[in-house]
């Protein structure tokens, strides 16, 4: 059923009738860590992420409709271990770009929106020891294959010359379901710092 309304999000996306204004590469770390009611003394963990967005304008705002790769996780400090968690996601963003300063060559932009991460890897490493999948180790678990979250945060962008522009974005991510199939209550979050270069397409 969650795979069935990913696929509609996305062909309800394709169908919105404007043009493409940029092509956007994108690149960065995330800050991560989890939350939630059953997680202690949990510490970031560095991630990257890399990213391909389509820029589309409707009205004043900026559309961006894309995917991409990111590393997720925490670092879990316990009484006689510590446990370092990897994630790694592809995820879908479908995010907004709110002008707030837009005069001259430099605009700055507030970003909103959903993203839908799709599980592809959950590794656990005890005390810097042996790595194993999430599901077989002692104290592991089954990972929810699907991850939704919400962003926001600002960016700034900048032309070059011509067709080109560049910029950065510092964004926060909170996840609303947890990585867990089963009961426990563990949430992503992160904050993200990533640069970006993009160029007009149409």
């Amino acid at each position: 059923m969650k795979k069935t309304l990913v696929l509609a999000a996305l062909l309800a996306a394709g169908t919105v009738p404007v043009q493409a204004q940029g092509l956007e590469f994108s690149g960065g770390v995330n800050f991560a860590k989890l939350s939630g009611a059953d997680i202690q003394n949990a510490a970031q963990n560095l991630g990257m992420n890399f990213g391909i967005d389509l820029v589309i304008p409707v009205g004043p705002i900026g559309l961006n409709l894309g995917g991409g790769w990111s590393q997720k996780g925490s670092e879990v400090a316990e009484a006689a271990s510590t446990t370092l968690l990897d994630l790694s996601y592809i995820e879908v963003p479908v995010h907004v770009r709110v002008p707030l300063v837009g005069a001259g060559p430099i605009r700055l932009n507030l970003i909103l929106g959903p993203t839908i991460g799709i599980n592809t890897g959950c590794e656990l490493t005890v005390d810097a020891g042996t790595t194993q999948k999430c599901a077989d180790a002692a104290d592991g678990f089954s990972v929810n294959q699907l991850d939704w979250s919400g962003a926001a945060g600002l960016g700034v962008s900048f032309r070059l010359g011509g067709l080109a522009y560049a910029g950065a974005d510092l964004k926060y991510a909170l996840g609303f379901t947890s990585i867990d199939e089963g009961t426990q209550d563990l949430k992503n979050k992160a904050f993200t710092l990533e640069g970006h270069f993009g160029f007009d397409v149409f």
